[in-house]
Formats: structure tokens, sequence, C-alpha cells
């Protein structure tokens, strides 16, 4: 009897010290996004995009679907200018694994580059499928139609 009671006391052990061990641990992150731009935040509240994703997660290859929504103050009008991002929402779905999370309110900046083009950047929380952050750099396009952006997501 004390030997079973013993090896479930193990047990228990090694599951919690496991447990926390990974829980602790913060997801690898990093890939290329390339899309578009579904709609634009004076139409939908919010801007919305979708891209194709290539790059690791934890270590390992994976190929998905992004899709963000941010929200921003005024697009910048000259050089030099930036409007602020503040919130948003985001998802990379991979066969294996879905990582989501959200733009925390001024994080982020979406700056001018010559008036069709812009700048964006954020930090990205993940707080689905992983924990910890990232940060997304890509280009905004609005040349052509619809609008494409293009970036990287690093840490």
């Amino acid at each position: 009897m004390r030997k079973r009671c013993l090896r479930y006391v193990i047990f228990a052990f090694v599951l919690s010290v496991t447990t926390s061990l990974s829980a602790s641990a913060q997801t690898s992150f990093s890939g290329l996004v390339s899309g578009r731009e579904l709609c634009e935040q004076a139409v939908c509240g919010s801007a919305i995009f979708v891209a194709g994703f290539a790059g690791e997660i934890d270590g390992r290859q994976a190929v998905g679907l992004a899709v963000g929504s941010i929200r921003h103050t005024a697009l910048p009008q000259g050089p030099g200018e930036c409007a602020t991002i503040v919130g948003g929402s985001w998802s990379v779905n991979t066969l294996r694994r879905t990582l989501a999370g959200n733009v925390e309110p001024g994080t982020g900046t979406v700056c001018y580059i010559d008036g069709v083009r812009y700048l964006v950047s954020m930090t990205m929380n993940i707080v689905q499928g992983g924990t910890g952050q990232a940060k997304f750099n890509a280009v905004l396009d609005h040349g052509p139609f619809p609008p494409t952006i293009r970036g990287a997501i690093t840490q």
C-alpha cells in the first residue's frame, strides 16, 4: 500500500514540475508575413488583414494563415509623422498549432513613408497557444488595390 501511495506522490510531483516548466517557457515565434488589407478602419472600425505566414514556432518550421485587426489614430500626412496603434488582435493558424493574442494600446505605430506606403511596427502579446511577446514590422502599401502588407515577426 505504501509503495502505491509513494508512486502516486512521485507521479504527481513529476507532473507538477513538468507543467510549471512548460508554462514558464516563452514561445519562440518568427517568420515572414505577406498579404492584403481586407477592410480599412474607416469602414470596419479597425483595419483588417489576412496574410500567409512562413516561419518557425518553437523551433519547428510552420506555414499558415495570419489574420490581424488593428485600430490606430488618424494616418500621418507627412514625413516624420506617425499614427499610434491603440489596440488590436491577431492570430496565426498552422496545421499543428494556433497562436493568438492582442496588441496593447500605445505599443505600436503606423509611420509615413511616402503617402502611399506606411511602416507598421508593433508589439504582439502571445496569449493563446503560448506565452510571451513578438515584434511585427511591415510595410503597408496603399498603392495597389487592395492594399498589401509585407513584413516580419521577430523576437
